[in-house]
């Protein structure tokens, strides 16, 4: 009895092991096969992009790369793809520093904006500039969209992409002053004057 419970075990330690290792093979090629979309690409150079604007952004306010957050979000429920820069300040966020906090955060902004669209012809409108650089984003080598012809799709796509500077206090701050961020967003295409600050005071 013992020796035919032994041989099921070892019977079913075989099986169990051939397949876990079709599985792995399966999964192996299912991954192996998957294609990236051009709108994966493009996120990936939209965030290698916004890490290249560090400079930038020190020039306004000196603080380690690594104390910054950067990053691309994408939400399909929202349909949008949201660049976000979070820059820790250990100063002002209050009330009456509404005018240099907002200056602040409009400057880098424009500076992160000017720097993604360097590449781009800097005497044509910012709508034709962020549509220049966004259909390159959104494009590959071998297959140059057709729709960059067509203007309300331009628009859709300036549309679909924002940058968010978003200036926080540091946590010393924070329970110093009890003080909370305060953000510009606007699209690459936005004029100084419709960038949107948003602040909160207690």
């Amino acid at each position: 009895m013992i020796k035919i419970l032994n041989s099921i075990l070892i019977i079913l330690f075989v099986f169990m092991s051939m397949i876990t290792k079709s599985i792995s093979s399966d999964i192996s090629t299912i991954l192996r096969n998957q294609q990236l979309t051009v709108f994966d690409i493009g996120v990936f150079r939209l965030q290698e992009d916004l890490k290249s604007s560090y400079p930038e952004i020190k020039k306004h306010k000196d603080v380690p790369y690594e104390d910054i957050y950067m990053d691309v979000l994408t939400s399909y429920r929202n349909n949008s793809v949201d660049l976000i820069i979070s820059i820790p300040v250990n100063e002002n966020l209050k009330k009456e520093n509404y005018m240099s906090d907002s200056f602040r955060c409009r400057n880098i902004f424009n500076s992160v904006r000017d720097h993604l669209l360097r590449n781009e012809n800097m005497s044509n409108y910012r709508f034709t500039m962020a549509t220049s650089y966004l259909t390159s984003i959104f494009s590959t080598p071998s297959s140059w969209p057709r729709w960059r012809y067509d203007q309300s799709v331009l628009e859709e796509l300036v549309n679909l992409v924002k940058l968010e500077v978003i200036l926080r206090p540091t946590t010393e701050l924070a329970f110093k002053d009890n003080v909370n961020p305060v953000s510009c967003k606007g699209g690459l295409e936005t004029e100084n004057n419709e960038i949107i600050i948003s602040m909160k005071y207690n």
